[in-house]
């Protein structure tokens, strides 16, 4: 038994053949996509559920949720507009997906992605991995024995390197909630290192990853978990978005 769990931040889509392209190519029992957009219809092999769509942002909702299994019913969750969940039927057993964003840096500072003002830089990110991880707990103490999946834009770096995206305290922080609801994060991983992300053509430079998939801990232990990405560009150098997709095949151990 094989299974496919990934997640993309496809930049609200401004190449949907691109993107509906490499979707097909990774071909995932299970995608989380952030900054999603109506674009991308991956009916009828796939159903879907989303978030609430921010009134700036319309057709492009922050969390669509595509499964090849059984929908049994969305769940709510603390923001209906930055994350989404649901309970799936799954060839292992009802599993829960949660779909998130955790925010950015300047998330509540400046612009117009956040509805929040007057928040220092991090501050919002550090808020909110405290709200989602009691919305974890809520959420599986609702599901008792179902195993959960939490998977999206965490906007950390979390593959053991120096500098890169997020803060230290903020990795810290998220370690310990993910450690508090009996989550692993399988995707802190070097992917430039084991080839699954390559230098652009033209610009030279390689992403590091801020996507990220966290699984219930008994599942990692009763299943090997193989992990992987893929480039933002195609091989010619186009753009699919700004992020790349990272993605982990779950199988039996033997």
């Amino acid at each position: 038994m094989n299974i496919r769990i990934a997640t993309w931040n496809i930049d609200r889509a401004k190449k949907p053949a691109l993107v509906i392209d490499k979707i097909s190519s990774v071909s995932p029992h299970l995608l989380v996509i952030t900054e999603a957009s109506h674009t991308i219809d991956l009916s009828p092999q796939y159903g879907c559920i989303q978030s609430k769509e921010f009134e700036r942002y319309k057709g492009s909702p922050w969390i669509t949720i595509w499964t090849r299994w059984k929908i049994l019913e969305q769940v709510t969750t603390f923001n209906a507009y930055r994350t989404a969940c649901c309970l799936v039927e799954s060839p292992i057993g009802p599993v829960l997906v949660y779909g998130t964003i955790i925010p950015y840096q300047m998330a509540g500072v400046n612009g117009n992605r956040y509805l929040e003002k007057g928040k220092r830089a991090w501050q919002m990110h550090m808020e909110d991995i405290l709200l989602q991880s009691r919305d974890w707990s809520i959420i599986t103490s609702n599901y008792p024995d179902v195993p959960l999946i939490v998977a999206g834009d965490f906007n950390q770096t979390r593959d053991g390197k120096g500098r890169g995206y997020g803060t230290s305290e903020g990795r810290k922080v998220l370690t310990r909630e993910l450690l508090k609801n009996n989550l692993q994060c399988v995707t802190e991983v070097d992917f430039a290192a084991t080839g699954h992300l390559n230098q652009h053509p033209i610009t030279g430079k390689t992403r590091r990853n801020i996507d990220h998939i966290c699984i219930t801990c008994d599942l990692c232990s009763r299943y090997d978990m193989e992990v992987g990405a893929w480039d933002n560009f195609t091989s010619d150098g186009k753009l699919m978005s700004d992020h790349n997709g990272v993605y982990v095949d779950m199988s039996l151990n033997v």
